[in-house]
This record gives structure tokens, C-alpha cells and sequence, in this order.
């Protein structure tokens, strides 16, 4: 009897381990699900995107036909424009509106613009954080072809500029026309 008092080093038998790895691969599986969750609320969510509302401006240059020339350099759009809807990314809810606030009559250093009137519309309450803004007139308006000018998308960063700023874009627009 001397094999008596041996000591096994093996597992006793395969069945005692499988509640443990089913244990196992159920908090795994559970952990996973957890990530998956998370994940999905923070991608829908963006806790990371200022959603803080802001007073938004459009500038926009308008033609002879859609403005009125105070006369003193200053100059503001006649009804047709004056009315702007600020739509979110899915162009169907209103974010805001807004009147035109007046403008400038552009000088001969905007070439192809001379002549023509920078407006702005004012929008307050402007939710921020949308990936894509739309700016429609109140009224129709309609290209000299004949074309209606729908939606016009804008950025957030674009809203959020300063005169002097949008001055600047406009410095340098050629009419593709005139090309």
C-alpha cells in the first residue's frame, strides 16, 4: 500500500470547473453589454458638444431688386428678404427666426458685389451644437434663371462671426458667372 498516500497534481474532473467558466463567460458577457450601452449613450448624447444657446448672425449680399438704398451708405432689405427661418440639421425644425437688422452698400474694392447690400439677420436662442444649420427666407426668392433659392446650409462657426469677419469672406467672391 504504499500508493496510499499519493497526492494527485491533475483536476479531479472537468465537470467541477464548468459552473466557474460559465460564471465567467456570463460577467464578460455582461461587461460587454455594459461597454455597448455606455458607448451608445455617449455617441448619442455628446456630453462633449457646448449645446450652450448663442446669438447667431447671417450675413448675406443682396441684389438691387431685394434691397433699399438709405443713401447714406447704409442700406436694409425690402419685405420679400427681410423675414429668415433658421432650421436645424434635418431641415424641418425651427430653430429660430429672425428680421434683417440693416446693412452696408458694399464699395468697388468687392468687385463683382459693388453696389450690392451686406445684410445680417440676428437669430437669438440659437441652440448650439448641431452639425449643420439652414437659413431660408420667409418669402420665395428666386435666382435672376429663375431658380428658387432654397435652404442655404451654414456652419456653427460661420453663425458665430463678427462683422469685420464676414466682411472679409466677402472680400474676395468672385461671381462665377463673370468667369
Amino acid at each position: 500500500m504504499p500508493n496510499e498516500h499519493r497526492v494527485s497534481l491533475t483536476k479531479a474532473s472537468a465537470s467541477g470547473s464548468t459552473p466557474r467558466s460559465r460564471r465567467r463567460a456570463a460577467l464578460g458577457l455582461a461587461a460587454l453589454a455594459s461597454a455597448v450601452v455606455v458607448g451608445a449613450a455617449l455617441f448619442v448624447w455628446e456630453p462633449w458638444v457646448d449645446r450652450t444657446p448663442f446669438t447667431a448672425r447671417d450675413y448675406g449680399v443682396l441684389g438691387a431688386a431685394l434691397f433699399v438704398d438709405d443713401g447714406d451708405g447704409s442700406c436694409h432689405a425690402k419685405v420679400e428678404a427681410a423675414r429668415e427661418k433658421l432650421l436645424g440639421e434635418d431641415r424641418r425644425v425651427v430653430l429660430a427666426t429672425g428680421s434683417s437688422q440693416g446693412g452696408e452698400i458694399l464699395s468697388s474694392e468687392y468687385g463683382d458685389l459693388a453696389g450690392n447690400c451686406l445684410v445680417y439677420t440676428e437669430f437669438t436662442g440659437v441652440p448650439a451644437g448641431e452639425d449643420a444649420y439652414f437659413v431660408v427666407s420667409g418669402e420665395r426668392l428666386y435666382t435672376a434663371d429663375g431658380k428658387e433659392l432654397g435652404p442655404a446650409e451654414t456652419t456653427e462657426a460661420s453663425l458665430r462671426q463678427s462683422l469685420s469677419e464676414a466682411k472679409e469672406r466677402w472680400l474676395n467672391f468672385k461671381d462665377p458667372s463673370t468667369d
